[in-house]
């Protein structure tokens, strides 16, 4: 037998759309052997790649047979059951003798057929029709194998003699437990009584439901496709088919109906009439509710205009404008939100409804759903209450015996930031702050138990609470109307908050000039204590820094020290916040660093010590720390560093031109505990220049909202490199105070200098 060379198509028919098979999957061999991109092929009509004459009408009786729209009748001189020898056409129009093999695939989709299509390229003279069928059968069943379909075959009597392995994902069956056991034996009960014919049957099937018995008891569902293999003499060698698991979708399809079920019933169990229109404004679900307001059957009212069934004719014409605006817009003002309109019911009576429609686009189209409550006897209401309280000076809500808001005047607006629409149907206690609300159910309560015009809360400080979350002081009376439908209360609120703002201004002031003062003299004695009080200097270097703290409470802090006589430490950090909070932090710190300085600690060792040390009192305040940390040996020249979240240090050496920053990476203190900090190291040459420095420094911003900025640091330390560490701080400093216009900053400032003689 030769060995031959297939070239794989994918053909899809979709049969409610289309009646051309076209090419949805290709190889990529076979799109080389038909000299096309597989682009070029892909969504074509399979037409395109085979010859006209005699050619063409033994693939179309081949496709017609294989997607079994009209049975085979009468055998063709060449057999067309699987296979056939025919001519392809290629992209430059030259014919090809080829071997072409069909096979149906089950649909994964209703009316949707996939056939795959083996070309193989020997001649006709090289290979005989059964070897060529023997060994597209052999790659055929290859294929379903790789795709995961029970590829079977059975004799004329339907006893299986051959499974593909998928049956055992499907079954839970080997391919041994299945051959030579008639079909009918995995089938349920039912299914084994209706499929009995299929095994005395020359006809094909597709997508039949299947109904099997999993080893395991439980049930299967398949869609099978089975095809007749016959003769030229007309008798049945075998059946050849193919079955895929459907159940996992079925379990889908069955769930969505069951949520449609729900969603159905929700909608007919609604208060308010829900009415559902699609773009056209034909009314297409109508629920229980609108039938009893309009007055319009449900299946009077599907398939009907909305506006001729609801809307007075004299706003009708304005629907349609607005309806038509939206579907070319996007836009309508009466969309998405809640509206009081007049509406109409089937007797010809206008009545006044309060409604919401939303659009919900659907493919290219949108439907329209509507909910409307019947506000008749609401509006009787308000238009009494009108009457007496409108023109109120206070605040006056009208609220029924569960505490429910049914009506309000609009001063009550006015004070709450409420619309009335917002506040009509909510309990009174929206009104109320939290931590008032359950007591406030007790007063009204008892007020209904013995009701009398009082004021409310007397001795207690009463508060109102605004849409905006704000509270104010109020005073409240009560009275009871009497009514033959309910029991409603009347409470008449005045805004006492110009009062009670001028008596705590009084108090506040005094207690605020009291607090600042003790916390300045506080903040100024732990500023003080935490800086060094001196410059160090030697032969060798000269370090010293400086802090200027906003508002005379400062959150910065910085240090330098002699670990031992052959190490300087040097430290710079900023914790969040100011006052007297990050001041004591500062001191915990600078303890805890002091704490180490007689160990041989390394910056990053150290940074770790220091964050497991404040964690706990930083996670619990709300505060963070950014520290940088440094170490100079003197006698080796070489700097040691590690980072805690702090703006990187400008590096200046009389090599260049430009200053480097140095960084490394870690997190800042009080995040995590058991952080890791990365420890760097450089030589630092005569004359080199480091400073350290605060975000205060660089996010410094003018009038105009500039920002101070790194570079301009950078190219001040620059210039003045030559000076000392003093004269450098001095200039920085100068320089800001130019460049912002004020002596006075938002946030600390403190700047460090370490400059190698």
């Amino acid at each position: 037998m030769h060995q031959l060379t297939p070239h794989i198509i994918v053909l899809e028919l979709i049969r409610s759309e289309d009646t051309v098979l076209r090419i949805t999957q290709l190889s990529p061999s076979a799109a080389i052997f038909l000299g096309y991109t597989e682009e070029e092929l892909i969504g074509k009509p399979v037409d395109l790649i085979y010859a006209s004459g005699n050619d063409k009408a033994i693939w179309q009786t081949a496709l017609t047979h294989v997607i079994g729209v009209v049975p085979l009748k009468t055998a063709p001189s060449t057999s067309l059951r699987t296979g056939f020898v025919g001519e392809i056409v290629t992209k430059e129009h030259n014919k090809i003798r080829v071997f072409i093999s069909l096979f149906a695939l089950s649909s994964r989709i209703p009316n949707k057929t996939e056939i795959v299509l083996l070309i193989q390229d020997k001649s006709a003279e090289d290979f005989s029709a059964e070897s060529a069928l023997t060994e597209s059968e052999e790659r055929f069943r290859q294929m379903a194998e790789m795709a995961g379909e029970w590829l079977w075959e059975q004799d004329p009597d339907g006893y299986y003699s051959y499974s593909s392995a998928a049956v055992s994902q499907i079954l839970g069956y080997s391919p041994d437990e299945v051959l030579g056991k008639h079909y009918t034996e995995f089938l349920t009960p039912q299914d084994k009584a209706e499929q009995q014919q299929y095994a005395a049957s020359h006809r094909p099937f597709y997508a039949l439901l299947a109904h099997y018995q999993h080893k395991d008891g439980r049930s299967i569902l398949t869609e099978s496709t089975g095809l007749p293999i016959i003769d030229a003499a007309g008798k049945l060698l075998k059946w050849r088919g193919v079955d895929r698991d459907i159940t996992a979708r079925m379990h889908f399809q069955n769930a969505l109906i069951e949520s449609e079920k729900r969603t159905r019933m929700i909608i007919e169990s609604s208060l308010s009439a829900i009415v559902i229109m699609d773009s056209y404004g034909i009314v297409t679900d109508w629920n229980h509710p609108a039938e009893k307001i309009f007055g319009w059957t449900k299946e009077e009212a599907i398939g009907q205009r909305l506006e001729e069934l609801i809307i007075p004719p004299q706003l009708r014409n304005a629907h349609r404008q607005g309806l038509e605006h939206f579907l070319r817009t996007g836009q309508g003002p009466l969309f998405n939100q809640l509206l009081e309109q007049t509406a109409i019911r089937r007797d010809g009576t206008e009545f006044p409804v309060e409604l919401s429609f939303s659009p919900l686009k659907l493919g290219n189209a949108y439907i329209f759903s509507g909910f409307i409550h019947d506000i008749t006897k609401r509006k009787r209401l308000e238009h009494r209450f009108r009457q007496a309280v409108e023109s109120s000076p206070n605040a006056i809500i009208m609220v029924n015996e569960s505490g429910t808001i049914v009506m309000i005047n609009a001063q009550t607006e006015a004070s709450f930031g409420y619309l009335r629409t917002e506040l009509i149907g909510q309990p009174i206690e929206i009104l109320v702050p939290e931590r008032f609300r359950s007591a406030h159910r007790g007063f009204r309560q008892a007020y209904l138990a013995a009701p009398a015009s009082r004021p409310m809360g007397v001795g207690q400080e009463l508060y109102g609470l605004r849409k905006d979350g704000t509270e104010f002081p109020v005073e409240i009376g009560l009275s009871l109307i009497d009514s033959h439908e309910e029991t409603l209360i009347l409470s008449t609120i005045v805004d006492i908050t110009t009062r009670k703002a001028t008596e705590a201004a009084i108090r506040q002031a005094q207690i605020n000039l009291a607090i600042a003062q003790s916390e300045i003299k506080i903040a100024e004695r732990i500023q003080a204590s935490l800086s060094p009080s001196a410059p160090i200097k030697s032969s060798h270097f000269e370090v010293t820094g400086y802090c200027l703290p906003a508002d005379q409470v400062g959150g910065d802090y910085f240090d330098y020290f002699y670990r031992n006589e052959n190490c300087l430490d040097m430290i710079i950090a900023d914790v969040s916040g100011h006052s007297i909070g990050p001041a004591l932090f500062m001191v915990e710190t600078r303890s805890a660093i002091r704490s180490q300085a007689n160990g041989s600690g390394t910056p990053a060792e150290t940074l770790t010590i220091l964050n497991n040390f404040l964690f706990e009192d930083l996670d619990k305040s709300d505060y963070f720390i950014t520290l940088f940390y440094l170490q100079y040996n003197i006698t080796n020249q070489q700097l040691s560093f590690a980072n805690a979240g702090h703006p990187p240090p400008l590096l200046h050496s009389r090599f260049q031109s430009e200053c480097q920053q140095l960084d490394a990476e870690g997190l800042i203190l009080g995040v995590h505990k058991n952080v890791m900090f990365e420890e760097k190291t450089t030589a630092l040459s005569q004359g080199d220049i480091i400073l350290l420095y605060t975000d205060g420094l660089t996010e410094a911003e003018n009038a105009n909202g500039d920002f101070f900025g790194l570079q301009r640091v950078s190219d001040i330390l620059v210039q003045y490199a030559q000076q000392s560490p003093q004269v450098i701080i001095e200039v920085l400093l100068e320089q800001l105070k130019q460049f912002c216009r004020s002596e006075s900053f938002n946030d600390d400032i403190t700047l460090m200098i370490f400059k190698r003689n």
